[in-house]
């Protein structure tokens, strides 16, 4: 799990709030009520029931503010899909889909649609799946090493280099080309030139 993600799912598990909860009650008795009870027994209920209140309450606001820096945290993630999961509204109409994704992060592309089949959510996940993509926030596909092989066969025959080593170094340099060159890609879109210019 991402240390972002950790720190957010950390942050609104409520086990946490319930254990300073109880460790407020512990700490601040209230007596129990007795309609018999003296009038500064009675004084003595409320100001005991006050601080407890005043206690709990500045628990609830520790929670709420913890919680509210772990998502500003999480909304400024390196990762644009951790972004993305857990800011697009259509994302958030599915929330425990969304945090089971997050949860399993890092995943390369495949990873995750292997993912989606497992978890069998087709339709759902599909859709999202889908709304990734077009925001352009998914890893890039891994480029299948079997379509380097006539690259490799090539290389080998005019240049003499072991094919082993040859294989080594491109499965070692393609992700970095391949990101470089979507990434020229994506800036010429931008800028409006043609991809082939």
């Amino acid at each position: 799990m991402l240390p972002e993600v950790k720190a957010f799912f950390d942050a609104i598990d409520s086990r946490n709030n319930r254990i300073e909860t109880d460790r407020v009650y512990r700490a601040h008795p209230v007596p129990d009520w007795d309609h018999t009870m003296s009038p500064e027994q009675v004084a003595a209920y409320f100001e005991a029931e006050n601080k407890r209140n005043a206690a709990l309450l500045e628990v609830e606001q520790t929670h709420k503010k913890k919680q509210a820096e772990a998502y500003q945290k999480l909304i400024a993630s390196e990762d644009p899909l951790v972004r993305f999961l857990a800011t697009d509204p259509e994302v958030q109409a599915y929330p425990q889909h969304a945090h089971v994704v997050l949860k399993a992060l890092p995943m390369s592309r495949e990873e995750m649609e292997e993912f989606g089949d497992r978890r069998d959510w087709c339709g759902e996940f599909g859709r999202l799946f889908k709304r990734a993509e077009e925001a352009g926030v998914l890893p890039a596909a891994t480029p299948d090493l079997a379509d380097i092989e006539p690259l490799v066969c090539e290389v080998v025959n005019v240049s003499g280099m072991s094919e082993r080593r040859l294989r080594v170094l491109v499965k070692k340099h393609l992700p970095g080309i391949l990101a470089s060159a979507e990434a020229k890609a994506a800036q010429r879109a931008q800028e409006g030139v043609p991809a082939t210019a």
